[in-house]
């Protein structure tokens, strides 16, 4: 009969698991949607920003400062 397995267990395997791969993570997933991809044969180069989230932080922006203009200013 096998052992039965504690969540704390499980937590910590995961965990580690998850340490030993850094491709994988919400952080890793928010910048791939904020940057373009890096380039494989000149890793060190800069990566540019996406047009669609430039865009999407002016639209934001736009839209947090009108609701702050007529909502707190007037």
């Amino acid at each position: 009969m096998t052992k039965p397995i504690t969540p704390d267990e499980t937590r910590t395997w995961f965990a580690g698991h998850m340490n030993e791969r850094p491709d994988y993570g919400l952080g890793k997933t928010i910048v791939d949607l904020m940057l373009h991809p890096r380039n494989p044969f000149n890793p060190k180069e800069r990566r540019k920003f996406r047009g669609a989230f430039l865009w999407a932080v002016a639209w934001l922006g736009a839209a947090v400062c009108l609701f702050v203009y007529f909502n707190v200013a007037l």
